[in-house]
C-alpha cells in the first residue's frame, strides 16, 4: 500500500511535486494547453504556512496535493486562488458570510496519469477532510475547472458549487471556453 504523508512546503522537493502535478494536468491537453505550475509558482501559490500530502509507493512520488487556510485566497469581492493576484502576506479573516470562510482549502492536486482511478485522489480528499476536523476547521474548500470534469468527481464526496465563473479561450492557457468553480463541503 502506497504511504502517505503532509510535510511542510518548506520540506518538500518542489521540482518532483510540480512535475506529478503537470504530468496530472497533461491528460487535459485537449483543452489545456501550458503547464499548471512551475516550483516557484507552486510555493507562491501554496503560500509557506501550507502543509504538502505526498503519496509514495515503492520510493516513487505517485500523488500530492496540498492544504492551507481558504481565507489565504479571499479578496474583497472575489472568490478562489487561480490566476488572481494577491495581496502580500495573510489578508484579514473574512467575515462569516464568505463561503470559503473558516474552510481549510485543498488545492494543486495531481496523480501520476497511468495511475489515475487506482484511489489515490480519494485517498488525498479524505484525509484532507480529516485534518480540516482535527485542525478545527468548519469546511473544505477547493476550486477546479468544469471541463475537467472534477465538478462531478468533488460532487461525489458532497462538495457543492458556491460560484462559478466563465472565461474565454485563452484565459489560463486554456484552448476552449471554460468555467472556473469554487466548491465547498461542510464538515
Amino acid at each position: 500500500m502506497a504511504a502517505l504523508r503532509v510535510v511542510p512546503l518548506a520540506e518538500v522537493d518542489l521540482e518532483a511535486v510540480a512535475g506529478v502535478v503537470n504530468r496530472a494536468f497533461g491528460v487535459y491537453a485537449h483543452i489545456f494547453s501550458g503547464l499548471r505550475t512551475s516550483p516557484s509558482e507552486y510555493a507562491e501559490e501554496a503560500g509557506p504556512e501550507a502543509q504538502v500530502m505526498l503519496v509514495e509507493e515503492d520510493g516513487r512520488l505517485v500523488a500530492t496535493s496540498m492544504v492551507t487556510f481558504a481565507e489565504r485566497f479571499i479578496e474583497p469581492g472575489l472568490l478562489g486562488p487561480a490566476g488572481m493576484e494577491r495581496p502580500a502576506g495573510r489578508p484579514a479573516p473574512a467575515d462569516d458570510s464568505h463561503p470559503w470562510a473558516g474552510a481549510l482549502y485543498y488545492g494543486l492536486a495531481g496523480v501520476e496519469p497511468e495511475l489515475m482511478n487506482r484511489g489515490f485522489g480519494r485517498r488525498m480528499v479524505e484525509h484532507a477532510e480529516r485534518l480540516a476536523a482535527q485542525a478545527g476547521y468548519r469546511k473544505v474548500a477547493l476550486g477546479t475547472v468544469r471541463e475537467f470534469g472534477l465538478v462531478e468527481y468533488y460532487e461525489r464526496f458532497r462538495y457543492y458549487v458556491v460560484h462559478e465563473e466563465r472565461y474565454p479561450a485563452g484565459h489560463w492557457d486554456f484552448v476552449v471556453d471554460h468555467r472556473y468553480c469554487e466548491m465547498v463541503k461542510d464538515l
